[in-house]
Order: structure tokens, then sequence, then C-alpha cells
């Protein structure tokens, strides 16, 4: 391994297993989903049936339509994963939802309005929810701070369009009226920023690809960005994209062992942006595969977890600067030279006074 590159950038050998698809059911209008250990009862059914409410003065939608049998068309994207409770304790059940939505989208498909449907299901059957989210605990720290809950209201969308991370506000305040706790599953930027630059230094290819990639990067978003940047530059994006999410993965699969080894049943939703809901699903269901109520009350798969979180998060030092300069700084400076050795030579050589005459005006 070269001496610029990090230890724990290569060092993790994934399981043969790891890019298997994991045992997912998309949830519909209409229709069920459950993850591993079985379903779960009514909770499960009736989420993923009921719809309108106490948050349609804020974002509502038409009824589902009926599509023929075998036709099926994803409402949002939302993954159900169950764990049975342990032996002895029926009422340890945990309950995962992950609910993918796009970035400043409020109505419609993939959006706020859709997870604020799921949050009201559930607790209209009576069960408390446990909120995470993808975001960095800064960034969440940030939006409580900005959108406190007035007389019980949450903030319209209007007032929030065009503000960063706006999308995950009304689920926020959701979760403030309804007193739930709120947690940060996200990785630090800075040292996902760290990570990232190590892995451009390490892949030169990919880092000239940035030249004309980076006036694209406007173009595609959410998931349609994630495919982008994984064809660009695969290793680099692996590392923001997949990194990323199995950090997320590993931190919401420690809170459920932990309610899990106390007995206590939780209903947890974790929203994430729509950029990452197909790698956290993918690896949260890898985690949470048939043997999941063993694994959880296991203390080797607890440190086993610790410890690969331990590596998704160390920090590295930043490349950034040298980046710019190798691949932004030395080229004009180059260039700036060879312009200003040309210009040299061109009045060294006079081949100026050759081809231009000089003006004689007597």
């Amino acid at each position: 391994v070269p001496p610029l590159l990090p230890p724990s950038s290569l060092r993790w050998n994934p399981p043969s297993g790891l890019f298997a698809p994991p045992p997912l059911f998309c949830c519909t209008r209409g229709s069920s989903g459950g993850g591993s250990g079985g379903g779960s009862g009514g909770l499960l059914a009736g989420v993923v049936r009921r719809g309108g409410g106490r948050h349609d003065g804020l974002l509502s939608s038409g009824p589902a339509v009926a599509l023929p049998e075998g036709q099926a068309r994803r409402s949002f994207a939302t993954t159900v994963f169950n764990v049975k409770p342990p032996p002895g304790r029926p009422e340890g059940e945990q309950t995962l939802f992950i609910v993918g939505i796009n970035e400043g989208k409020f109505f419609g498909q993939d959006s706020a309005e859709e997870a604020l449907k799921l949050l009201e299901r559930i607790a209209e059957h009576g069960s408390t929810y446990n909120l995470l989210f993808s975001l960095t605990e800064r960034q969440l720290s940030e939006l409580e701070e900005d959108h406190k809950v007035k007389n019980q209201r949450l903030t319209p969308s209007r007032e929030l369009e065009g503000k960063r991370c706006c999308e995950f506000v009304p689920i926020m305040q959701a979760g403030m009226v309804d007193k739930c706790s709120r947690r940060a599953l996200g990785r630090l930027l800075r040292t996902t920023q760290g990570h990232v630059a190590w892995r451009l230094w390490r892949t030169p290819r990919e880092a000239i690809q940035l030249y004309w990639a980076y006036w694209r990067r406007k173009e595609y978003k959410n998931e349609a960005m994630r495919k982008f940047w994984m064809r660009v530059a695969p290793a680099a994006a692996y590392t923001y994209f997949e990194e990323g999410s199995e950090l997320m993965a590993i931190r919401a699969v420690e809170l459920l062992a932990a309610a899990h080894g106390q007995g206590k049943g939780s209903t947890w939703v974790f929203v994430v942006n729509n950029e990452f809901f197909e790698p956290v699903a993918r690896r949260i269901g890898l985690f949470l595969d048939e043997s999941a109520p063993q694994k959880l009350g296991s203390s080797d798969f607890s440190k086993e977890l610790r410890d690969r979180a331990s590596e998704l998060c160390t920090d590295v030092p930043d490349l950034t600067p040298l980046l710019l300069f190798v691949y932004l700084g030395l080229p004009i400076i180059v260039l700036q030279s060879c312009f200003f050795g040309l210009e040299r030579a061109w009045h060294a050589s006079g081949l100026q006074d050759q081809l231009v005459v000089p003006e004689n005006r007597e």
C-alpha cells in the first residue's frame, strides 16, 4: 500500500455476499411489506394501507389508483424490516422503516408528503416512533434551531423552498410535535471529504475525469446523481455513497440492537436522501437477515459493528488542497509558462518585423 493511502481505505475485504440482493420488500399503497424475522402483525398491515390525516393541511395527495393484477407501481421509496423479539419478551419486536425522499421535494412520489403519511399511520396505530436521518449531527441541530414548531403547526412548504435540506424539515417538525426522539446518522462532511480525496489521489484517472464531469454535476440529482458518479468515478463514488451508507446502516442496526437487548419494542423511521436509499437498504438487509434476532443479541456482532464504524469514521489528512494544486494549479502554471515562452521566442525570432511592415509616413 503506498504511504499516502490510509490503511482503513482498503483494509476491509467485504464478504462474498455483500453485493447480493437482500430480502427487501418495497411497500406500495394497498400492500404490506416485511423484512427479516417475519411479519409484524397489525402495525405493518395498517401502516401501509391507510392514508390522509392530521398533516393533510400542509401536504396532501389524491387517493391511490388501483392497478390491474400483476402490475405494480411504487408509491414511494420505502423498505420495512422486522426483527422478532427475544425469547420470553413478546413485546420486544423491532420494526424499521427506511424512507427515501428527493432533494427539495415536498409533494408527490418520493417526497416529504409520503414520509409524513407514514408517520401518521404509525401514530394512529398507537405506536410511538423514533426518527433517524441521513443528515450529520450538525445539519440536524441547525435545522432544529432554525425551524422550530410554532403553535403545534408545521412550517408551510412555500417558506422552505430553496433552503438547504428543506425536504427534511416537515418530517423533523412532525417528530417535534409528536415528541419523539430524533437522531442523525450521517458521517461528518470533513471525514467524507478526506476519504474521497484519498481515493482521488490513489486513482488519477478518476481525478482527470472530473475536468468534464464537474460541469455536468447539476444535471443529475437524487438516485440519478449516484448512478452518474458511479459511472464516472467508481472508486471515489464508492467511498462517498457506499461507505457513507454502510456507516448509517451500522449506526441504525446498533440502535436496534440496544433496544432489542433491553427487550423494548420500538418502531424506527429512517429518512434518507434517495441517492443513499438503495445502498442503505441493501446493507441493512445484509445485517437484518433471517438470523437477525441472534445477531442483535450477540456481543461479537456488536463488536464487529463498532470496529467497522471506527474505521469508517477515522479522519485522514485532507488532500483536497494538494489535488487542486496538482490537477488545477499545475496545468494553469504550465499553460502560462508555455504562453510566455512562445511570446518570447516570437519576439526573439524577428518574424514580427519581417511579416509586419513598419508604417512610413514620409
